[in-house]
């Protein structure tokens, strides 16, 4: 077996070359790409040390140093590298020709073709399958880029940066060339290139300092007409950018490409961006709600990029959370000051929830600077995004919104055109902040541990009510779940409390954890018999796990009397999550069942119109994925029975409720995005209730609303019809193929449907999905679709024979060796196997042996690897 390779955070070192200037002259043939590859290279270090350059699936042709030939016997070609000897000039002109081959490359990396369309993806490491390079982030050069092709085959020929020159091969008509030039240094996992037959969407945006910015998406042809939300988009982000940031657009052009074959969902390659087909080709009509404001939110995290990633890069990649963090964060407030404060912070929170406590919990967890990896591509995780954007929240929470933005302007001009780390990032903040009056009252090395520990801290607060006095103690405790050598690590706390008296009196401050356990007093109350009720971590201001000692009339008055929309939200969740639980692992507690019944009837009655947003999200029941979290073992059938039969009870009970409710809202559910999105997302949840209650009428009338001109509403009935056992389903899916068969995009979410309904022959069904003439095996979007449809259908995927785990064990291996990226992803659907009841645990690890004893790329083996570390005695 091959050893694998470990890369290790404390054994980064410099690399002893810089390499200031690249050109690449790429020649797109019938067959291959000849890549000819100029660097001018500089010596730091006076020491003779070996030049090393990375290639995977590369055709050498010749080396050259300062114009000469080099010999097979001065230079080593093996392991997917080139080494050279230690040139005795402190520079020296390095040329390499070479070739290689993107229409066989099916691993979406490196160059490659989709749809007769030749594009790149070079993060992390796919630029070394299109030339020989060190391929590390550390290193940033100005790129020169020439392509020629065939014009008419390849008409439309990108790069990064401005375009400085194109025109015809004189000695041949039938092909033509452009040349790209990028002023600003970049490192190579920026680097990009597109050539195809491509149609484009273009505007101007005019800069504060009056620049104009040609800005372009291109598409394949008959797509063009869905790429102006995405433009619209892009111009709110430059505009919102300025104002808030001061960042301002560096370059002449802006390009934007849709890819139907892409793994990511986009990437932000300087000057010249590539997404996911799914997350540019949009409007109501084919894209619902949600997905317009995903795509608003993902143009902009990549225009972002521009000075949070691009302009500053990472030192290596234990540095991801740098770019990362910081970026989701300023999308999503950016998301939040276009739209909803409260509806953004509420989806985050429960994204993180579902998605990263879940990853925190289990045998992939990895702190926000991991201190090791096999595969950088198995970083690039809810863990780095999403709760490295909930630490540069607490920064900007720790410090206010001025001194936050103080910080920010000293990191920028510290660093600008430069690769950074984590610690340079956290201290420039803090300088900045101190440089303009702000006093560091916390130790920043304990705050650092944000970065360095992983898992989810665990707060425990119990009050101390003096009643003669008027004053109250909270002691609050941190704990987490840790190595030996991490338990006895502070994190650095922000906690945003409101202190209620009584029902229109209260308090409110940010109290900050220090310590393992610290007392906090809040004194002049008013004197009352009852213990003041404590609403904390309002808006979510850490991502914490904490448990309070309220009671149940304490947690309705919070729902009923707070004004922070996430601290009602999260206490009726929590009023849900009891009543499953119980329900499902120990005896149905039928008065906090009729006491979610009583609030939700109440709420519904005193709404006002403009908060009917807030209403949908009070009326969602946590997901499945989040519940499994709350109790070991975990039973998913009866977990699943018990999630039903909560909705059930609620949709019986405020049936009548709902029907008006719903006549109240359905005149504006045809207003154009942004407009409507509430009464819609309302609408939704409705019509999900009143079917489960058995609204025999509702079924014929959401018949309509499939061959609606709003997606939202077309994917609303269908996903209500979905638990429903009836003729109007098979019905409603078969309009919606028929109307959609040509469209991969939304396709995939009739696949996504059809492998997630419950009934017997689901198995079966899905099995034929993957055989159906419209489903793409080299699309990642459409692997996801089919094989994340069948594992949330709970009762097939965790059938109790362990059918539903082999087949997704069998998908698995057979992705993995065409595209490893996606199948290691998905196998962390098998994290937690020791978690589950006998004999679910049992045969999922099976299923994960079964795709253990297969030949596995170095990505899903890491991944499997330590899913396998826990072991049949570890579970709990």
């Amino acid at each position: 077996m091959k050893t694998k390779r470990i890369y290790k955070l404390n054994e980064y070192e410099e690399f002893p070359y810089k390499i200031p200037n690249i050109y690449i002259y790429m020649n797109i043939l019938k067959d291959i790409v000849e890549v000819s590859t100029i660097y001018i290279i500089e010596k730091k270090i006076e020491e003779d040390i070996p030049f090393i350059l990375k290639g995977k699936d590369i055709i050498l042709k010749k080396i050259e140093v300062n114009d000469k030939e080099l010999k097979a016997n001065n230079y080593k070609l093996n392991n997917n590298q080139i080494i050279i000897s230690s040139p005795t000039k402190s520079a020296f002109k390095l040329k390499i020709d070479s070739t290689i081959n993107p229409f066989k490359n099916i691993s979406l990396e490196g160059l490659y073709s989709s749809n007769n369309i030749i594009t790149s993806q070079c993060e992390a490491e796919g630029f070394r399958r299109i030339c020989f390079h060190p391929d590390r982030p550390d290193i940033l050069s100005k790129y020169q880029v020439s392509i020629e092709a065939d014009k008419e085959k390849y008409p439309i020929l990108l790069a990064n940066g401005n375009l400085i020159a194109k025109g015809e091969i004189s000695e041949n008509k039938s092909r033509h060339i452009a040349t790209w030039d990028d002023p600003f240094p970049k490192p190579s996992y920026l680097f990009a290139i597109v050539a195809g037959k491509l149609s484009r969407t273009s505007t101007t945006y005019i800069s504060k300092t009056r620049k104009e910015v040609n800005i372009n998406i291109w598409t394949e042809d008959v797509d063009k007409k869905y790429t102006h939300h995405a433009l619209k988009s892009l111009k709110k982000a430059m505009k919102w950018d300025e104002d808030i940031y001061d960042f301002e657009y560096d370059l002449d052009i802006y390009n934007i490409v849709a890819i139907r074959h892409f793994n990511m969902g986009a990437m932000e390659n300087k000057g010249l961006n590539i997404f996911n087909s799914k997350l540019i080709l949009a409007d109501s009509k084919i894209a619902t709600d949600s997905e317009l404001m995903r795509i608003e939110s993902v143009i902009a995290h990549e225009y972002f990029h521009n000075w949070t990633g691009n302009r500053i890069t990472c030192r290596d990649w234990f540095q991801l959370s740098l770019k990362e963090g910081l970026t989701v964060f300023r999308d999503q407030s950016f998301t939040s000051d276009l739209h909803s404060f409260s509806s953004k912070r509420i989806e985050d929170v429960s994204f993180l929830r579902n998605h990263q406590f879940k990853e925190d919990a289990g045998p992939t967890s990895h702190a926000v600077k991991p201190k090791e990896y096999v595969s950088i591509d198995n970083f690039y995780t809810t863990t780095i995004y999403e709760k490295g954007a909930e630490i540069i929240r607490m920064i900007y929470t720790l410090l206010g919104k001025d001194h936050y933005f103080n910080g920010i302007t000293n990191y920028v001009k510290k660093f600008d055109g430069k690769a950074a780390t984590t610690e340079d990032f956290l201290e420039s903040m803090i300088e900045g902040a101190s440089n303009n009056g702000y006093i560091l009252d916390f130790d920043i090395l304990d705050f650092k541990n944000w970065y360095y520990i992983a898992g989810t801290p665990l707060i425990c607060i119990k009050r101390f009510w003096d009643e003669e006095n008027g004053n109250l103690r909270l002691l609050i405790s941190q704990k987490i779940k840790s190595s030996d050598l991490d338990k006895n690590k502070i994190f650095i706390v922000p906690i945003k409390v409101r202190i209620f008296h009584e029902k229109n009196n209260y308090k409110e401050e940010l109290i900050v954890l220090k310590e393992k356990e610290q007392f906090f007093e809040f004194s002049n109350l008013k004197k009352t018999k009852n213990n003041p009720i404590v609403s904390c971590f309002r808006s979510f201001s850490a991502p914490v796990n904490w448990d309070i000692d309220l009671k149940l009339d304490e947690l309705i008055f919070l729902i009923e009397n707070e004004t922070d929309s996430f601290s009602q939200w999260n206490c009726i969740q929590l009023l849900y999550k009891k009543a499953i639980l119980n329900r499902a692992y120990n005896k149905p507690d039928n008065y906090i069942e009729s006491s979610i019944v009583r609030t939700l009837k109440n709420i519904i009655n005193n709404i006002r119109y403009e908060n009917i947003n807030l209403l949908a999200d009070i009326l969602t029941l946590p997901e499945l994925t989040e519940l499994e979290l709350l109790n070991s073992p975990i039973n998913p059938i009866r977990l699943y029975d018990s999630y039903y039969f909560l909705t059930a009870l609620i949709a019986k009970e405020l049936y009548y409720q709902l029907k008006e409710l719903l006549e109240k809202i359905k005149k504006n559910i045809y207003l154009v995005w942004p407009d409507g999105q509430s009464e819609r997302k309302l609408i939704a949840l409705i019509w999900h209730f009143l079917l489960i209650a058995g609204d025999s009428d509702l079924k014929h009338e959401l018949l309509f609303f499939i061959n609606s001109n709003s997606m939202t509403l077309s994917l609303a009935a269908l996903n209500s019809l979905k638990h429903v056992d009836c003729k109007e389903r098979s019905i409603a899916m078969n309009i919606f193929y028929d109307r959609w068969k040509e469209k991969p995009i939304i396709l995939d979410s009739w696949f996504l449907l059809e492998a997630s309904i419950d009934r017997q022959n689901a198995l079966e069904i899905t099995k034929k999905l993957l055989q159906h003439s419209k489903f793409d095996p080299t699309s990642p979007n459409s692997i996801r679709s089919v094989l994340g449809g069948f594992i949330r259908n709970t009762k097939s995927f965790h059938s109790s024979d362990g059918s539903g785990y082999i087949f997704i064990a069998e998908q698995i291996i057979q992705i993995d060796s065409r595209n490893p990226i996606t199948a290691s992803r998905i196998v962390k659907i098998f994290s937690n196997w020791a978690n589950y009841i006998e004999p679910n645990s049992k045969n999922m690890f099976i299923a994960i042996e079964t795709i253990n004893n297969q030949s596995l790329s170095s990505n899903t083996k890491e991944v499997i690897d330590n899913i396998m570390k826990k072991n049949h005695s570890q579970i709990t």
